[in-house]
């Protein structure tokens, strides 16, 4: 069943321009003035603000694309789901001027949907499928380029706070608190008092996972749900595992100490992050109030370097990162090449779970996935042959349609001159006047009828159309995927295309999600 399709208005508001990181505020006002100036822009032009859904990204950079509301909106649009889009100026939807052009020349025109920037008086209904000419493209260069000279001002003086001791990295880490004094952060002693015995038994000799098991024996709260019990919003973990007790251990920021340049963007607007050598670290000694000693912190690195296990190998996998432990939620690993199996390692900081029984071979997995995947493939092509099948058969209808449609209105047509023909016979006498008023009311009752069947039957028409466009949109979209039918292989590239991840359960069965399915068919199902 095809969805209806929706209206929104986009809100952002980058970190640096709001009161939310700082916690003064809920919402950034910012977020307010945008949300009032399209509500108003709503009212004065006659749309139905109910009708209008809100997605907001308050405390991201308008850079890149890269923001959780405007995923969200994005995969709506690509499937075929969004009508309209209200922003209040084209800088709240992206800064880069050749990505608002590629979506408002492009992709909003494929799959119809109209874009209107209220401050820009730029609506993509009334420019047709251009984006308005040269001023809004000169408005887009603008745009960018006022955000790189604006990121390149707030990095200088962010890079000088942290040269001069202060936290300026948003959330204070597990073990520590704001403080009153804005960029200082303060002991939390119930969190402290375990990163100091996490360090105190790692400097004892105990490896990193014979800590973590240690913590879930005796039922130590793990540092998400301790956080989310303080501070909220955050996404808990009830299990200690390898990666949250190292990475404890790797924070020098327990010494006093602050390490600020540890990686750096690579540009302006880029998600890509390059990594400093530790022994070009730049170290700015007693910047806060210590949790241990700079002794216990060396000491306990030393061992857990000693332990360290060797780098999981190079070989591409084509289930990596895909494989789900249907007990625990967290992803699968086989460790090195020549692992014969895939297991969810949270049994070893939890024996007590049913993580231990998920385990899968991989050359079953293999031969299960590749199956499954040519039969999936087989269906999709089926299926796209039945729609459009079925898209002729609605061709033909929507033709009697029109049929109709043009025998309706040429009998509109004869109505509306014999309602002339009898005012002309009046004015010359052959009727009288009360003969007038019968004829032409019998005659304007056989219009609104008329009228409202062909009302009806353009309303019918323009349906039929929209299923029939919204059909082979979504087969433009899943078709490439009908190429597969016929593979011998798996690929990392293939299993990424066309697969979002694989539950393994405890029981041996396995539950398969597609990337693809859902378009045309629903949810895709496993073995």
């Amino acid at each position: 069943m095809l969805s209806k399709k929706g209206e929104f208005y986009y809100l952002r508001l980058s970190k640096e321009d709001g009161d939310k990181e700082n916690g003064s505020d809920e919402e950034s006002y910012s977020i307010t003035s945008q949300r009032k100036c399209i509500k108003n822009f709503l009212k004065k032009n006659g749309f139905f603000a109910d009708n209008f859904e809100e997605i907001i990204d308050d405390g991201y950079s308008g850079t890149n694309m890269d923001r959780p509301g405007m995923q969200r909106l994005l995969k709506m649009v690509r499937k075929g789901q969004v009508k309209t889009i209200i922003v209040r100026d084209l800088s709240r939807f992206a800064r880069n001027y050749l990505e608002v052009g590629h979506y408002l020349e492009f992709v909003f025109p494929v799959y119809q949907v109209r874009f209107i920037s209220v401050i820009d008086q730029f609506d993509s209904q009334s420019v047709g499928e251009t984006t308005g000419g040269f001023e809004i493209a000169v408005k887009n260069l603008l745009n960018q380029m006022y955000s790189r000279d604006l990121s390149r001002k707030i990095k200088s003086v962010m890079d000088l706070k942290k040269i001069n001791g202060e936290y300026v990295y948003g959330t204070a880490p597990y073990g520590y608190r704001k403080g009153e004094k804005k960029n200082t952060i303060l002991i939390d002693p119930p969190a402290a008092k375990v990163v100091k015995q996490i360090f105190e038994w790692a400097a004892t000799g105990m490896t990193v996972t014979q800590i973590a098991r240690k913590l879930n024996e005796e039922h130590v709260t793990t540092p998400s749900v301790y956080l989310a019990s303080v501070r909220g919003n955050y996404k808990t973990c009830a299990q200690w595992s390898y990666v949250s007790v190292h990475n404890i251990l790797e924070n020098r920021i327990y010494t006093g100490d602050t390490v600020p340049f540890k990686s750096h963007v690579v540009r302006v607007g880029s998600n890509l992050v390059k990594q400093v050598p530790e022994e070009l670290w730049e170290i700015i000694p007693d910047t806060h109030e210590a949790v241990i000693s700079r002794e216990l912190y060396y000491q306990a690195k030393k061992v857990i370097k000693s332990n360290k296990k060797s780098k999981p190998s190079s070989h591409k996998n084509p289930f990596t990162s895909l494989l789900i432990c249907g007990c625990c939620g967290k992803r699968m690993i086989k460790g090195k090449a020549q692992n014969k199996n895939w297991i969810c390692v949270s049994h070893r900081y939890y024996p007590d779970s049913d993580c231990k029984k998920v385990r899968f071979p991989e050359e079953k997995l293999k031969e299960i996935v590749l199956r499954a995947i040519i039969t999936q493939c087989k269906l999709m092509d089926v299926k796209i042959k039945q729609i459009r099948e079925e898209n002729k058969d609605m061709k033909l209808e929507n033709n009697l349609l029109q049929k109709e449609f043009k025998k309706l209105k040429g009998q509109l047509d004869h109505l509306e001159a014999t309602k002339l023909q009898y005012y002309e016979e009046y004015v010359q006498g052959a009727i009288t006047k009360d003969e007038f008023f019968c004829k032409k009311q019998g005659t304007a009752k056989k219009v609104e009828e008329f009228k409202l069947q062909i009302n009806i039957l353009a309303q019918k028409i323009e349906e039929e159309k929209k299923k029939e466009k919204d059909r082979e949109c979504q087969i433009s979209i899943v078709e490439p995927v009908t190429k597969y039918q016929e593979i011998t292989e798996l690929t990392p590239k293939l299993t990424k295309e066309l697969i979002r991840e694989i539950v393994i359960n405890p029981n041996g069965s396995i539950h398969i999600e597609w990337n693809f399915c859902d378009e045309l068919m629903g949810e895709g199902n496993g073995e």
